[in-house]
């Protein structure tokens, strides 16, 4: 066995020089939303195919801020799956809508198309749903598109995982309702820590959507404060303060020059992984199990408890103790306390998601690993299996 390497969970990709793409905002004195922002959106909108995008400081905005435009009220409800981040449902909490959660299949962790349907029949009263495109995986959007026409439900994709995702319909982000992603320090490219951003074809929509993200305001800092532009604005609606900043924008846009190249690299690793663990039986591994385009955002196993000496807390140590970073996606939601004492949930009153939670660890999986660090990791898990398997 080589010597320990210690590997964290994430290390992203920097460019070494930030003067240097950070270097017109810095000269120009203009570090909050400006022209960065809007040429950081543009990229954003031929990549993802859609008319409009708009950046913001997270995904978690991005998501309440679509919902707002969708007028989303009070006592509405909304279809999310339990097996996400928080963030996919905390967000109706803000505005007093109620999440209907919906457990995940096992083999994609994407939220159960045939639980929905079920759920829908039984309760009209829905208005839509925020699916989740986990780990990078599509979830099936002809059938779910299907259901947004069948019932008349709008549709938000949580898209934090999946920026270069390509679903059954063609790219993810295109779309006539919303599409959110993040840029938060551990994703596929990030705007320096944390960011995010909506797209959208419907031009009204967008418009509500700019105007909500910065105070409500008709006219942003750059339009107001330009040499020749006019100071006048006016607050239209109840807003927010979630606008991305243009050093934010400097900092993804020289991240995107190489998202082509990392997206290679990260299907290079995730083959490499499968290959290797593939053959051990206590695990699964993950795949992709549509046509369309995984961006492999995450790497997640799970754990055959009946082929283990250990359980899976054991294990994640001692793969800890290997120098080895993991994490765990996730505990689902309504296994949080606040989601108990408000909801009432059991935590295994969504089996699957219970399961998995239970069962999966996510290893490190960023184009920064070093050949020599993947074969370490798989070296030393294959070490582990040996002295461990039943």
């Amino acid at each position: 066995m080589p010597k320990k390497i210690n590997i964290p969970f994430h290390k992203p990709e920097i460019d070494k020089d930030l003067f240097r793409i950070m270097k017109d905002s810095i000269e120009s004195g203009w570090l909050t939303t400006g022209p960065k922002v809007t040429q950081f959106e543009s990229i954003l909108k031929e990549y993802l195919n859609a008319k409009h995008v708009i950046a913001l400081n997270s995904c978690t905005a991005a998501l309440h801020i679509a919902l707002l435009a969708k007028n989303v009220k009070k006592g509405d409800k909304v279809i999310v799956p339990t097996y996400t981040f928080v963030a996919t449902s905390e967000v109706l909490e803000y505005i007093g809508a109620e999440p209907i959660f919906v457990d995940s299949e096992l083999n994609t962790f994407n939220i159960d198309i045939n639980q929905v349907e079920y759920i829908l029949k039984k309760d009209s009263s829905i208005k839509g749903i925020i699916p989740v495109h986990f780990a990078g995986q599509s979830i099936n959007m002809d059938s779910l598109i299907k259901l947004k026409e069948k019932f008349d439900l709008f549709v938000i994709e949580d898209c934090a995982h999946a920026l270069e995702t390509v679903s059954s319909i063609g790219k993810v982000g295109d779309t006539s309702d919303f599409a959110a992603f993040s840029f938060y320090a551990n994703k596929n490219i990030t705007t320096g820590g944390e960011g995010g951003a909506l797209s959208t074809n419907n031009s009204k929509l967008a418009e509500k959507a700019r105007i909500l993200s910065l105070h409500g305001m008709s006219k942003d800092g750059w339009k107001r404060f330009k040499n020749g532009n006019k100071w006048q604005y006016d607050v239209e609606d109840l807003g927010y303060k979630y606008n991305m900043t243009d050093i934010s924008a400097s900092f993804g846009l020289s991240q995107l020059k190489r998202l082509e190249e990392w997206s290679k690299r990260r299907l290079n690793i995730v083959k490499k992984y499968n290959q290797s663990f593939s053959k051990i039986e206590g695990m699964i591994t993950p795949n992709n199990y549509s046509n369309s385009f995984h961006a492999w955002h995450l790497y997640i196993i799970r754990v055959k408890p009946e082929f283990w000496k250990i359980d899976r807390s054991k294990l994640i140590n001692l793969i800890n103790e290997k120098g080895i970073g993991t994490s765990v996606h996730y505990k689902p939601i309504h296994m949080h306390t606040y989601y108990i004492k408000k909801y009432g949930f059991s935590k295994k009153d969504f089996p699957n998601s219970y399961e998995l939670s239970n069962t999966v660890i996510t290893l490190p999986l960023y184009p920064k690993l070093t050949n020599d660090e993947i074969d370490y990791i798989i070296s030393s898990i294959e070490e582990i299996w040996k002295k461990n398997k039943i």
